[in-house]
């Protein structure tokens, strides 16, 4: 089993406070960033390779909002990192090593919420 992500304790504990008056709420939101991270990490590695700042940076924004959303804090700074990242000032290859240093904080954290909603669902 993953190890839990890091995560802001402000935004989580707001969100289960969401989710005892609205059973429900916090399974809904994770299941929103687990459809979405993936295909925003996608637009970012798509961007990268074609040197598009502008895909880049609006794809890593979306994912560092919904990161800050789940209170995910080493998401949000590898996808802020990316969102500021100037493509090109840097060579291909540092704009691929960010993405993949971005993908492997967005896969850890994928498979720990996965887990998690597993674990949620089992307990109903």
């Amino acid at each position: 089993m993953p190890t839990p992500p890091t995560y802001e304790p402000e935004p989580l504990t707001q969100l289960l406070e969401l989710d005892v008056e609205q059973p429900g709420l916090m399974n809904e939101l994770i299941r929103i960033f687990v459809a979405d991270a993936p295909k925003q990490l996608q637009f970012i590695e798509v961007g990268l390779r074609e040197r598009n700042p502008e895909r880049v940076r609006q794809a890593a924004h979306f994912l560092r909002s919904g990161s800050l959303a789940l209170g995910l804090k080493q998401v949000a700074a590898a996808a802020h990192a990316v969102e500021r990242m100037d493509i090109s000032s840097i060579t291909p290859e540092a704009a691929q090593a960010a993405g993949e240093h971005l993908r492997e904080h967005v896969h850890h954290v994928l498979l720990y919420l996965l887990g998690q909603l597993k674990r949620n669902q089992d307990a109903m």
